[in-house]
């Protein structure tokens, strides 16, 4: 999966993890509707001072959209999950994530 692709999955999955519309979300950033479709659909690359934006909004660090990009021939549904995972565990205290970490390392043995 491309990067213009990986970021447009990851601003979804943020925004929807919000509970934003897409209007919203660019009334917030001064960006148009179309300009964030754009961006979720992978059509478009967003600027920096865009992902500046989104990160301050969305109070996430700029380097989420960069991070443990989602590469692979995995379906599109499971990138989107992989996406949304990523995006709660930035919304998590550290102690918090500590906890959903082994609740997935106990699920993961419990399914092997």
């Amino acid at each position: 999966m491309d990067i213009t692709k990986n970021i447009g999955l990851k601003i979804r999955a943020l925004r929807k993890q919000k509970g934003l519309s897409q209007a919203k979300l660019a009334e917030m950033i001064d960006r148009s509707t179309e300009a964030i479709s754009n961006l979720e659909r992978g059509i478009s690359l967003p600027s920096i001072e865009t992902l500046v934006r989104l990160g301050q909004q969305l109070d996430i660090p700029i380097h989420y959209f960069f991070d443990n990009p989602l590469t692979g021939e995995a379906s599109r549904r499971c990138t989107e999950m992989i996406a949304e995972l990523q995006t709660i565990a930035y919304s998590l205290s550290d102690e918090d994530l500590e906890i959903a970490v082994k609740q997935m390392r106990a699920f993961k043995q419990g399914r092997s």
